[in-house]
């Protein structure tokens, strides 16, 4: 068993590239998705659910990418209610629960800072160890992403 009881919990992190093409692959493994997009933009490929690919699950969810009020990454203004909401966080929360026998892969744009602070939520609360995701070049994780996605784990 893993910290305070809890079963540990496989946690990837990708681009939305790396998803869709995982998507088109085999895997034996099974796995869901946590869908994360850019309410302002339009996407051509997606994520999908299929036998042959064993991701049994997709949660969608839409929203910018700003670690608090103010610009986004893309330099757009944003304000709070263009970012997660508690209500994002309290689906993830569930889908990881309802799921965590399953790999869990959290992809959004760049695979790089909403996904990585969803992941990194996720993988501290299910294993006590979310390091690879901090103090790297690999990610750089959304705060706002991370603080919500904790809250909705320790509340859920």
């Amino acid at each position: 068993m893993w910290p305070f009881g809890k079963k540990k919990v496989e946690v990837t992190v990708m681009s939305r590239e790396n998803a869709v093409q995982y998507c088109r692959e085999r895997h034996k493994q099974p796995s869901v998705i946590i869908s994360i997009s850019d309410p302002n933009r339009t996407y051509e490929t997606a994520p999908f659910c299929s036998r042959e690919n064993g991701v049994a699950a997709i949660l969608p969810l839409s929203f910018c990418d700003a670690d608090g009020p103010g610009k986004d990454v893309y330099g757009r203004d944003v304000d709070e209610s263009d970012l997660m909401q508690d209500e994002d966080a309290v689906k993830i929360a569930r889908f990881v629960r309802e799921n965590r026998d399953k790999l869990i892969i959290v992809h959004c744009d760049a695979g790089f800072s909403r996904s990585a602070g969803v992941g990194a939520a996720i993988a501290n609360y299910f294993t006590g160890d979310a390091k690879r995701y901090f103090g790297g070049i690999d990610y750089e994780p959304n705060m706002w992403c991370y603080s919500k996605t904790t809250m909705a784990l320790l509340e859920d």
